[in-house]
């Protein structure tokens, strides 16, 4: 029965994150692109919000909408072409709006705790990309999925945040209470995830492989 329901359980949650990226990318481009919705007062309080949120925001929804489609196995191996498109289009839009975002963290009103959490994220995704990228090219390709899990961890971070963000306000927490915190655990979280994930991948037989005496010494 249980291993019955591990598919339905999957295909849920799948389709959570998937409803909650389009929602993130709707209501950003709405907000910060078109201009039709008001912006939150913090974000408008930054110092640098002028012109490095609108460039942060496009490359951060290109980024969401994108990147995970690059783990649709069906996708990497019946057309490659398409992953390796994709995968540029995720690697360029890291290469602009982690900039912009660690720009952005420079500039927040929510204090040197917030500051320092998003600028942790905007060097980690750039770092974890670019190690993605490399292994890629060098045909290291169980290393590269792992490296960009990781990147990817870091760019869904803007899910976690908006979840912690209404969950932080049911508790009765301020936001400038609340927000520094988030700024770091919206993509810890996501990162210890992945992380477990990986090394559960791995398994104990791929460490014994790593341990193993190579044959013939």
């Amino acid at each position: 029965m249980i291993r019955k329901l591990i598919p339905i359980y999957s295909a849920a949650w799948r389709l959570v994150v998937v409803l909650l990226i389009l929602e993130i990318a709707f209501v950003s481009a709405l907000r910060y692109v078109i201009g039709s919705e008001a912006q939150p007062p913090p974000i408008l309080a930054n110092a640098f919000a002028h012109p490095f949120l609108v460039i942060h925001v496009v490359a951060a929804m290109i980024a969401l909408l994108v990147g995970p489609l690059q783990f649709v196995r069906r996708l990497r191996t019946r057309r490659p072409a398409v992953h390796r498109a994709f995968g540029k289009a995720y690697v360029a839009a890291i290469a602009i709006g982690s900039p912009a975002g660690f720009v952005l963290a420079l500039g927040t009103s929510a204090g040197p705790l917030a500051a320092t959490g998003f600028a942790a994220v905007a060097v980690l995704s750039i770092a974890f990309t670019w190690l993605g990228w490399r292994a890629a090219v060098q045909r290291r390709f169980a290393e590269h999925r792992a490296w960009m899990l990781r990147s990817w961890a870091m760019t869904a971070g803007a899910i976690t945040l908006r979840l912690l963000l209404p969950a932080s306000a049911m508790l009765g927490l301020g936001f400038y209470t609340a927000y520094p915190v988030i700024a770091w655990l919206s993509w810890l979280t996501n990162l210890a995830l992945v992380e477990y994930l990986i090394r559960r991948a791995r398994g104990p037989k791929a460490v014994a492989g790593r341990l193993a005496p190579a044959q013939g010494y």
